[in-house]
């Protein structure tokens, strides 16, 4: 399992570095992108030089095993390096070469004198694990220790400038990224810490293992990952991101459906596509269903505006205590176009001589952006009172106890008391003030 982990990690490093420097080439090529490939071209050949079978072939040669195993540890020094240099280039995109060449001398000399420790240690190399005599297990120790600050600190560095430019990024995939790259740093910092065992043990001991463990190479392939991942946002975010938005419209589709069935069942009219099997539309198809469900819905809107009814307003304004949570713009739209409604299956317009009222203007949502999610958000809202305010259904049954008292008054026939303009309705109920109480 170690080793199939510690191969995992080393293959999304180099095939990620090797992609990178490939399409970087170039003398104006960004330098944040040739450190970023440099660092993982670094780890991943460690990565594979650290896995458990190759040290176990490679320890039948001590000379050859000793040779490799500080090669392997400078190489993950080298592939720090490369982050502090990332972080210098995302701090300033044309920092000057003084800046560089000083963390490259900081490089160096952390990498000379690793050597030098692990020369001092005179290290005897078996089969799993590197030993020192008692005398020399202060240079074994420093050579670990070394590590594990050196790595802690490039790490910090770059964790640093990453939190910058994600404060300073708007929301997005290279947003995503970057907080995918600062969730890399922090498992690369446990992946470090990690080393903190072989100092304890170089110590107490004079001994450390040689290989990756099960939860260094663990911290490793996630590191190697999330890295990867960060760093390509830009390019598989798309591809990822087209299911998300398919499942999001497909949710607003259904749910503007109480809206739209409520609008469909007076005006069959404003379906643009009338075949059933449409109503449930497959996910690739959502975006385009949900956009013409928005265009029906205020076909249906505009298609009731002759029954739109002129009470509305006040009634919802003596009801609006119970909505206070909602949004009371929201709340009036949907109280209005249920008002029309039951005036729509009633057949009492609003706009005609002899009608029980003066047919009002629409009332006037707030300003919305002329985007379809603006649009589709604010008939959210519109179908959320729709179907739950209670000033809304107040509404409902105002406007049928004046249908039901019209039609009683209607067939008493032109003696009754009725008000101006509709025989036989009393003028409270024309008013559509409906009962009142208390």
């Amino acid at each position: 399992m170690a080793d199939l982990l510690s191969f995992l990690g080393a293959a999304f490093f180099l095939v990620f570095g090797a992609h990178r420097l490939a399409i970087t080439r170039g003398a104006r090529a960004d330098s944040a992108q040739r450190h970023v490939s440099g660092f993982a071209l670094c780890m991943g050949l460690a990565l594979v030089f650290n896995a458990p079978s190759v040290t176990d072939r490679l320890s039948r040669d001590p000379t050859l095993d000793t040779l490799v195993g500080l090669i392997t540890h400078d190489l993950k020094l080298a592939a720090f390096a490369f982050l502090v240099l990332v972080a210098n280039a995302l701090r300033s995109p044309t920092a000057g070469r003084r800046a560089a060449r000083r963390q490259v001398w900081t490089a160096g000399a952390t990498l000379a004198a690793s050597v030098a420790l692990f020369l001092a240690a005179c290290p005897a190399t078996t089969s799993e694990q590197l030993s020192v005599s008692p005398g020399h297990r202060w240079a074994l120790a420093s050579y670990s220790a070394l590590f594990a600050a050196y790595g802690a600190w490039c790490l910090l560095v770059l964790a640093r400038e990453l939190a910058d430019h994600v404060e300073r990024t708007a929301p997005g995939l290279l947003r995503t990224g970057l907080r995918l790259m600062m969730l890399a740093a922090a498992f690369g910092a446990a992946w470090t810490a990690w080393t903190l065992d072989d100092v304890i043990s170089d110590l107490s001991v004079g001994h450390q293992d040689i290989g990756e463990d099960m939860v260094s190479s663990a911290l490793g392939a996630i590191t190697a990952l999330l890295a990867t991942g960060g760093a390509t946002a830009t390019l598989w975010g798309d591809a990822l991101g087209a299911p998300v938005r398919w499942l999001r419209a497909y949710h607003r589709y259904r749910a503007l459906e109480p809206l739209w069935s409520a609008l469909h069942r007076e005006l069959p009219q404003i379906a643009l596509d009338p075949s059933v099997t449409d109503r449930r539309p497959g996910l690739p198809r959502a975006e385009f269903a949900l956009y013409r469900r928005v265009i029906e819905i205020h076909d249906g809107h505009l298609a009731l505006r002759p029954y739109f009814d002129s009470d509305v307003a006040r009634w919802t304004a003596e009801a609006e205590a119970g909505d206070r949570d909602r949004d009371r713009h929201a709340v009036l739209e949907a109280a209005t176009i249920a008002a029309a409604l039951e005036n729509k299956r009633a057949g009492r317009r609003c706009d005609a001589a002899g009608a029980p009222r003066q047919a009002p203007a629409a009332p006037a949502p707030p300003p919305v952006p002329g985007t379809v999610a603006a649009e589709t958000a604010w008939l959210l809202e519109v179908t959320a009172a729709f179907t739950g305010s209670p000033a809304v259904a107040d509404v409902r049954r105002r406007v049928r106890h004046a249908v039901d008292v019209s039609r009683r008054d209607a067939g008493r026939g032109p003696g009754g008391s009725g008000a101006p303009g509709v025989p036989g309705v009393p003028r409270s109920d024309a008013d559509g003030a409906g009962p009142r109480t208390g």
